[in-house]
């Protein structure tokens, strides 16, 4: 899988008795952004992290011409009418990310069922440093289970110039394993010695397309 151009991360709050209903729209909305531009979509719902129980949709593109396309379906979408107005879906924030190259190689079988996304700003690190430091730390994620790994800097919305890292797994046990191997990693200390996490949350995957 090439590294995506642009990703586009979309977070609306949803009442809990609603979430089922509005995770059923989500799936029909997903299916609307991939005839209209976006290369893949992640949903699902936040279930650890700042806002828990928040819905999110994270979109792929190629290009920001296939973003612009999915802007423009939005108000003919009729899943998404409904997510708003049979569902009380509020869309809260909406930042857009330039893709940064991660060499890891993505494995979708079986589903990944659970997206850690990690928002940082660079300290001490510029940025090539950082992402060879992180290049070297993909085997680790890899061998423990990670299924998926994608970064992006903040191009437009909240916190400009931060970087996102998201990765997904096939279960929480994988997220353990990663993160205690993580601490035994030498790049891994290197890099966070140079960034400042200032958010980690976990969504639990809906679907994928």
């Amino acid at each position: 899988m090439s590294t995506p151009k642009f990703i586009a991360i979309t977070a609306a709050t949803c009442p809990a008795a609603s979430r089922s209903g509005a995770l059923n729209e989500l799936a029909n909305f997903a299916q609307d952004c991939r005839q209209n531009g976006a290369v893949r979509v992640t949903y699902g719902s936040v279930i650890s992290g700042r806002y828990p129980g928040a819905l999110v949709n994270v979109q792929f593109f190629d290009d920001l011409q296939g973003f612009e396309s999915v802007m423009n379906m939005i108000p003919q979408s009729s899943a998404y009418s409904r997510m708003v107005s049979d569902h009380a879906v509020a869309p809260f924030a909406r930042n857009v990310f330039r893709g940064k190259t991660i060499e890891f190689e993505p494995k979708l079988e079986p589903a990944p069922k659970y997206l850690m996304l990690t928002r940082a700003h660079r300290r001490s690190l510029e940025e090539t440093a950082m992402l060879d430091l992180l290049n070297k730390t993909a085997p680790v994620f890899k061998s423990a289970g990670a299924q998926t790994m994608r970064m992006g800097q903040t191009l437009t919305g909240s916190d400009l110039g931060t970087y996102m890292l998201g990765v997904t797994y096939p279960d929480m046990s994988a997220i353990e394993r990663t993160y205690d191997a993580l601490a035994a990693s030498p790049e891994f200390g290197q890099l966070m010695n140079g960034l400042e996490i200032d958010m980690r949350s976990i969504t639990k995957i809906a679907g994928i397309l």
